[in-house]
């Protein structure tokens, strides 16, 4: 939307997260913290996106937010005069603003912000929500449906902690009006801070109007502590695996598995107990995901049977109706269809064709020392248990390999290859 500029705070020093880097860049459910709120400022406003960040994670941000203006805030002395540092950068008729460590929140929740502050006489609209524990938030005093004022925890009256609807922090607000009483909002005297929220109180004076939306308080979470990242991850996750239900996705204990923001899987999907699924990662029809498995930035396509307790590493695509056993590890691989890699083998760096059954104990050799080399295994090959295949190498249709072979050599099509020592078998001569 061309008139509104979208502020992101993200200046705060993270001292309560107790990380060695800033909490924002902290991956949630595989996406920094900071980007589940930059992904919807980019929606709402495009390019038209600020960022008041500070001096320590300035660097940590922009290898994140490339795309973005950042703005930073010499001293934290509070959230309105984190808006001040950003006035000369405004140029849109509207400023929405939105909070860095509030990941939780959804696009719908900020169109539904936007869509009431525009139908509406008010020239500021805000989001709230209701909590049975309130402590700590600001809470709203209302004069019929709009804001008089909101009241921060330390500013308190005894009864006016009884007050269960509380400020989000996100606002929406007419550019000017809002620019011409910032510099109205005091310090407070015991925080020495200034806090964006009075601007409720000097708008009401002058009879601005100040409406708000309710949304849940899950999606107004922020993150300041580890807890409440733990929190948030458990949110978002519960999240996921509804909506995937809601597909046709059968889970056997939904509660132990994980899933990153960019999971896809498709209906039919059978998911056991365990499972870890991350960055990126496709799922077609009919495939089961057994117990302890763990899956990254891979694509597993239609009726395929992975694990238990397999290993699916980035950029690998297993073909269709494909087997990958009881701790098999995949990495860089193209899996063709109809293969059966069913327990203990290691495939990187590699083509297999379709067809291909490659038995127990089987690795390829991939790395000679320098850099990684490529495996090829053409359609309807045999390779026996217990065989290492020496990179870089070609092994060409309908061959077979024996048992305990360790092939360093291009095997023709139609051929079996061996390599093993005779066997020798030695009398014991101390025995009688």
């Amino acid at each position: 939307m061309s008139d509104i500029t979208t502020v992101i705070l993200a200046a705060g020093n993270s001292t309560r997260f107790k990380a060695s880097k800033s909490k924002l860049v902290y991956p949630l459910c595989g996406l920094p913290i900071i980007s589940h709120i930059y992904n919807i400022a980019k929606k709402i406003s495009g390019k038209n996106v600020l960022v008041v960040c500070n001096n320590q994670n300035k660097e940590e941000l922009k290898s994140i937010l490339n795309t973005s203006k950042l703005v930073v805030q010499k001293k934290q002395k509070g959230t309105a005069d984190a808006i001040e540092y950003v006035k000369k950068y405004v140029k849109s008729k509207n400023i929405l603003i939105l909070f860095g460590d509030t990941p939780l929140v959804e696009v719908k929740d900020i169109r539904k912000l936007i869509g009431k502050f525009k139908r509406s006489k008010a020239k500021a609209s805000l989001i709230a929500f209701n909590t049975m524990k309130p402590h700590g938030y600001g809470r709203l005093l209302l004069n019929k449906n709009y804001v008089k004022e909101i009241i921060e925890q330390i500013n308190l009256q005894a009864k006016q902690k009884k007050i269960n609807l509380c400020n989000s922090g996100i606002l929406i607000s007419n550019t000017k009006l809002l620019f011409e009483n910032l510099k109205n909002i005091k310090e407070n005297k015991i925080k020495k801070e200034r806090y964006l929220p009075d601007i409720c109180k000097i708008f009401s004076k002058k009879n601005i109007l100040i409406n708000y939306i309710e949304c849940t308080e899950d999606t107004m979470l922020g993150i300041n502590t580890l807890d409440d990242f733990k929190k948030a991850q458990s949110i978002l996750q519960k999240k996921y695996i509804q909506k995937f239900i809601n597909t046709g996705v059968n889970f056997l204990k939904p509660e132990t598995c994980y899933f990153s923001y960019d999971t896809k899987i498709e209906s039919g999907v059978i998911i056991e107990s365990n499972v870890t699924i991350k960055n990126s990662t496709l799922i077609k029809k009919g495939t089961t995901i057994k117990s302890n498995s763990y899956i990254e930035g891979s694509i597993i396509e239609e009726n395929c049977i992975i694990g238990p307790s397999a290993r699916i590493r980035p950029l690998s695509l297993i073909g269709k109706n494909s087997k990958i056993g009881n701790f098999v590890e995949i990495k860089n691989a193209k899996i063709g269809k109809n293969v059966a890699i069913s327990h203990l083998s290691y495939v990187g760096d590699a083509f297999i064709g379709n067809k291909v059954n490659i038995g127990a104990g089987t690795i390829t050799c991939n790395y000679d020392g320098k850099k990684k080399q490529k495996t090829i295994i053409e359609d309807n090959v045999f390779v026996g248990s217990n065989s290492s295949l020496v990179a870089p190498l070609i092994i060409k249709k309908n061959s077979k390999i024996g048992a305990g072979s360790v092939i360093t050599k291009n095997v023709p099509n139609n051929s079996l290859a061996l390599e093993r020592s005779d066997l020798k078998i030695l009398r014991n001569k101390s025995s009688k």
